[in-house]
């Protein structure tokens, strides 16, 4: 392990633990056994060593969705599977990160998206590139006939990933380690999964 992952592994760690706002560089420095100085040859602040933390989590996440889902050539398949792959990433992929992706994360790009990634309603790169996958995916389904034409796939992409985030949040335990349990009950992803296809495809089969 180079330096550069020990103190990125310490770091995420430590969010887990006490959170973005008490995670001191001597903490990281200590956790990943080297001096508090060496932290600022690899990164310029604590903020950029965390943005490299949620960085490093959302390029495994989205290479998980994209080796599991469904081809672009079958863009209803590809939609229908995208909520429930999305929990299987975080349950399978990731269990010890959860905190990291679904809260401190979150917490992280509200608090300082609009000063450090432009305008307001620019997110920063991880949850951006996510959204992207899923307007794809609801545009390729949108030009096979699956979802109403009327539906502006960039819209729906960033209401779903707002408003199935925050109801995984309310209804589930994403933050728990045990992989065997759920971390979002199946009645809800299922839910969700039905409130979402009926909203973008409304009567069309």
């Amino acid at each position: 392990m180079t330096t550069r992952q020990a103190l990125m592994t310490a770091a995420a760690e430590l969010m887990r633990e006490v959170g973005y706002d008490e995670m001191t560089t001597a903490a990281v420095a200590k956790r990943a056994g080297v001096a508090e100085g060496t932290i600022y040859r690899h990164f310029p602040s604590k903020e950029t060593l965390a943005e490299a933390v949620f960085a490093d989590i959302w390029r495994i996440f989205q290479e998980y969705m994209e080796t599991h889902l469904p081809p672009r050539e079958q863009p209803r398949e590809r939609l229908d599977a995208f909520f429930p792959l999305t929990v299987q990433a975080i349950a399978s992929l990731m269990p010890s990160y959860a905190t990291l992706t679904q809260q401190e994360h979150l917490h992280f790009a509200a608090k300082h998206c609009a000063s450090h990634h432009g305008s307001a309603g620019s997110l920063p790169p991880g949850p951006r590139e996510y959204v992207a996958l899923l307007e794809e995916a609801l545009r390729l389904a949108q030009e096979g006939g699956v979802v109403r034409p009327e539906i502006d796939p960039s819209v729906a992409a960033h209401f779903f990933f707002f408003g199935a985030g925050a109801a995984m949040e309310f209804y589930g335990d994403l933050q728990h380690l045990r992989p065997e349990d759920e971390r979002v009950p199946q009645k809800i992803v299922e839910q969700l999964m039905n409130l979402m296809q009926h909203a973008v495809k409304g009567d069309i089969q």
